[in-house]
């Protein structure tokens, strides 16, 4: 259901699951369905956001498939949702929505405002030409290298990762949140993910979580510490993360950004990435 529903991102029963079974108490972390004669048709999660220096910050999102839609089923589990995060002690909400009509209408009838936009634009990999050899003293390596030392990519991904456009908040992000959310994420190909090495030191890490069964693919963060920017690492990073998805069959990969970071936009731009459709990020507070 949520392959149809939400195309643009990658989802496999492995996450869902992995997500079910090593979240903390503390995340408040719960989950909803909708369902029609037996079929999964709507679907809700959300809790307090992991990554955030307070705990009365939290995501939310609700899911309903395009054929069961404007029968109740989403306001049944907003709602559900909604009780469920004030009763943790939310008192702020992200969400991610697209652009269209029927979303926008939902999202303000329940009091979000709207923070920002996004565009989600997809790309082919195997069109990609080869990589080009890093300048001296730089290496692209991918993140199966640190298998044994994650750690030493920590610091390089907190640090990029604040600085992204949008309207979350990672400065809270610590090493074993890190490690549970993302390093250990069952999408998360390391594999086919890449880190920049400056003369021994990591510098920037770049996400590619894969299906490799349906052989999709989707960015799930690139980012250069600030004093090693303008170099180019974030483009030869990317550039060797795709040319690898593509070596182990995945045909598609797709990529969000807001539109308030050109420097990304640009860097997709180069590699051949097409807009494909927009969203926006709304936020509740009360």
């Amino acid at each position: 259901m949520l392959r149809v529903a939400v195309e643009e991102r990658v989802v496999t029963p492995a996450a869902i699951r992995y997500l079910m079974e090593n979240n903390r108490l503390e995340d408040r972390m719960a989950w909803w369905k909708a369902e029609h004669d037996g079929e999964i048709v709507g679907w809700a999660i959300g809790g307090l956001d992991a990554y955030a220096p307070v705990r009365t910050v939290a995501f939310g999102g609700v899911v309903v498939h395009p054929d069961h839609r404007r029968r109740g089923h989403g306001s049944d589990l907003w709602d559900a949702l909604f009780g469920h995060l004030e009763r943790a002690g939310a008192r702020r909400i992200v969400a991610f929505g697209h652009s269209d009509a029927g979303s926008e209408a939902f999202a303000k009838a329940r009091g979000f405002v709207h923070e920002g936009t996004h565009t989600t634009l997809a790309l082919d990999p195997c069109t990609l030409p080869p990589v080009t050899k890093p300048p001296a003293g730089v290496e692209i390596l991918p993140l199966s290298h640190f298998e044994n030392e994650p750690e030493r990519l920590f610091d390089a991904d907190r640090e990029s990762a604040q600085d992204e456009p949008g309207p979350g908040d990672l400065s809270g992000m610590t090493l074993e949140v890190w490690r549970r959310l993302t390093w250990n994420h069952p999408d998360c190909d390391r594999d086919v993910g890449t880190a920049a090495v400056v003369d021994g030191e990591v510098v920037g890490v770049s996400f590619l979580y894969t299906d490799r069964a349906t052989g999709r693919g989707s960015n799930a963060g690139t980012g250069v510490m600030r004093e090693y920017r303008g170099r180019g690492l974030g483009l030869l990073m990317k550039h060797r993360s795709l040319v690898t998805a593509a070596e182990v069959g995945i045909t598609r990969v797709v990529t969000q950004n807001d539109d308030t970071n050109t420097p990304m936009l640009a860097i997709n731009r180069r590699l051949g990435y097409e807009p494909c459709s927009a969203g926006y990020a709304w936020v509740l507070e009360w």
